[in-house]
């Protein structure tokens, strides 16, 4: 059986990479409450957090980004999130809202390492793998090591520790919030390698 993407999905737009001009987007599957329709004010969207709260779409989005940001130089920023809503059992999805986060640019001076990415990977309560992609950040290495969680640590521990904590909105493809975290593995994204230097 496929493994479907939704029931919805925030989608962050990044922008700021050149030679060449470039943009990369970063997704997360999540619940929004009671069936929002489309073009519902991003303040008036609930979303289901793993600890059992809710809290307005604009406001999980930018907490998100504040963590995300901590791996981008303040070359690149977002320039804005969609929130989608995926049809069930197939990869086509609906728009349902998008805006704005209040702090746009990356927060560390660091360079990008060019077509490199980031994946942190994490065990859900269903027993599945979610796998948070970060293309082109300012982490380097070329290994697989374990994730930490620390909400004191390096940029992808702080990164964990969110997703570890009640207040993250970030679900499996099999519908449930997560339960450990596994691996943190970086290296060379071929694809994007191919498209700057061929």
């Amino acid at each position: 059986m496929a493994n479907f993407p939704g029931p919805y999905e925030i989608e962050f737009n990044l922008s700021g990479w050149t030679s060449p001009a470039r943009t990369h987007v970063h997704r997360i599957n999540c619940i929004a409450l009671s069936n929002p329709p489309a073009g519902t004010l991003v303040t008036a969207i609930d979303m289901q957090k793993q600890g059992g709260a809710t809290a307005k779409l604009n406001v999980v989005a930018n907490q998100y980004w504040e963590f995300i940001r901590l791996i981008y130089p303040n070359t690149i920023t977002c320039v804005g999130y969609t929130l989608w809503k995926y049809v069930t059992g197939t990869y086509a999805k609906d728009f349902i809202a998008a805006g704005t986060v209040t702090n746009a640019a990356g927060s560390n001076v660091s360079a990008i390492v060019t077509a490199w990415e980031v994946v942190l990977s994490f065990r859900s309560a269903n027993g599945g793998i979610m796998k948070l992609q970060y293309m082109e950040s300012s982490l380097s290495g070329d290994a697989r090591a374990t994730l930490i969680p620390s909400s004191v640590g390096q940029p992808a521990q702080r990164l964990a520790a969110y997703i570890m904590s009640a207040d993250n909105v970030a679900i499996a493809r099999d519908d449930s919030f997560m339960v450990a975290a596994l691996r943190d593995s970086r290296g060379q994204n071929e694809a994007i390698w191919r498209s700057i230097y061929r």
